[in-house]
């Protein structure tokens, strides 16, 4: 007999009632089975693709200071350095990704520019620059090819700036210990420090971490770039005509509070000091400020974040959970119900057999059995 009407007849000799038991049965236990090797692959393959950076990157952040003391461009223009107090300044940064962009490789785009909100137009600038980096998605670390690039405002001219530790993101999944962090002005690494857990905002729960840059000849590090060159009279060590010239020195004090599921900076606050001066103890002031995030920056940020956050709860443990616990409880409804069914099939089927000739002995010589009696 063919395979096909075998499993035909198999399934004939089962009762109308037993038959629909059986198919819900079968349903139960595909089904069950369906969601838990869903909820595995959630867990083991789709999940750990997913948490890394997103391949499209578009954000704006805007840092305000008041009462920063700049160097007054105007003076400098004039041919006299000297610095100006109680300045109001804005730096507004834009992230965008870029190419190339493709599957672990994102490349960010970051447009910095800092402006003094008490002069408009040009007279307005202090600084800006253009940062090009390509990161690993998974890891948010620099990669070295392609070599990350620097355009200063002031020359225009693109530097490569290869680096290491995070800058725009930290890693999925942050700890509770200290991270290389890369600082752009000095174009260097360093460790921002572990400090505590203590703030939340918007319901988000923010790790805080500190860098500390002390006071560096950034002229020794990136040459004559960070330096300016001017006569003795406009710095106001001679009377002649003689060129001066200063380097630049920084240092700065750099707090972020991080949220650590996500990674994502919702926070950070700098104290930034950069003078001009030289190594006999001379010093003219070209920026002092201390920069933060603006409120609505901040506010928006942990909104973000909370929302990824979720993203990363239910992708990595709450769907896989659930569709697991679903699918278990399938299979052992499913499992019940077929041993249920199987000892109701195996009971109808002893009561539905022909009586045993021992059992129609018994019968004949008893004194209701026998063969009929006329009367």
């Amino acid at each position: 007999m063919p395979a096909q009407a075998g499993l035909q007849v198999c399934f004939a000799t089962v009762s109308p009632g037993h038959r629909g038991r059986f198919t819900f049965v079968v349903g139960l236990v595909f089904f069950g089975a369906l969601l838990a090797t869903c909820a595995v692959l959630l867990t083991t393959v789709i999940v750990p693709n997913a948490k890394q950076l997103p391949a499209h990157v578009s954000q704006s952040v805007t840092l305000t200071a008041q009462n920063a003391t700049v160097l007054d461009s105007e003076s400098l223009a004039s041919g006299v350095v000297k610095s100006e107090d109680n300045v109001p300044l804005q730096v507004d940064v834009s992230v965008k990704s870029a190419p190339p962009t493709a599957g672990e490789t994102v490349t960010l785009v970051a447009a910095v520019r800092t402006n003094r909100t008490d002069r408009a137009g040009l007279a307005g600038i202090v600084s800006g620059y253009v940062d090009r980096v390509s990161l690993n998605r998974r890891s948010a670390a620099p990669q070295t090819n392609p070599v990350p690039l620097t355009i200063h405002e002031a020359s225009g001219v693109a530097t490569e700036t290869p680096r290491t530790g995070f800058q725009y993101n930290f890693p999925l999944g942050v700890d509770r210990h200290e991270y290389p962090v890369y600082d752009s002005e000095a174009q260097l690494t360093t460790p921002a420090k572990y400090i505590d857990d203590d703030r939340v905002v918007e319901g988000v729960q923010l790790l805080h971490f500190q860098q500390r840059i002390d006071e560096l000849n950034l002229q020794e590090r990136l040459g004559d770039v960070a330096s300016l060159e001017m006569p003795s009279r406009a710095w106001g060590v001679g009377d002649t005509n003689t060129p001066v010239r200063m380097s630049l020195y920084y240092s700065v004090v750099r707090d972020l509070w991080v949220e650590p599921d996500t990674g994502m900076i919702v926070d950070q606050q700098q104290d930034v000091h950069r003078q001009l001066g030289n190594g006999k103890g001379f010093r003219v002031t070209s920026l002092q400020a201390d920069l933060h995030f603006s409120e609505a920056t901040v506010t928006k940020n942990a909104k973000e974040a909370a929302r990824n956050k979720r993203l990363l709860f239910w992708g990595s443990i709450g769907a896989p959970g659930a569709l697991g616990v679903v699918g278990v409880v399938m299979l052992g409804a499913g499992a019940y119900l077929g041993s249920r069914g199987r000892r109701s099939r195996e009971k109808t089927d002893d009561s539905d057999q022909e009586p045993s000739a021992d059992a129609k002995s018994k019968w004949n010589a008893s004194s209701v059995g026998g063969p009929p009696t006329r009367t």
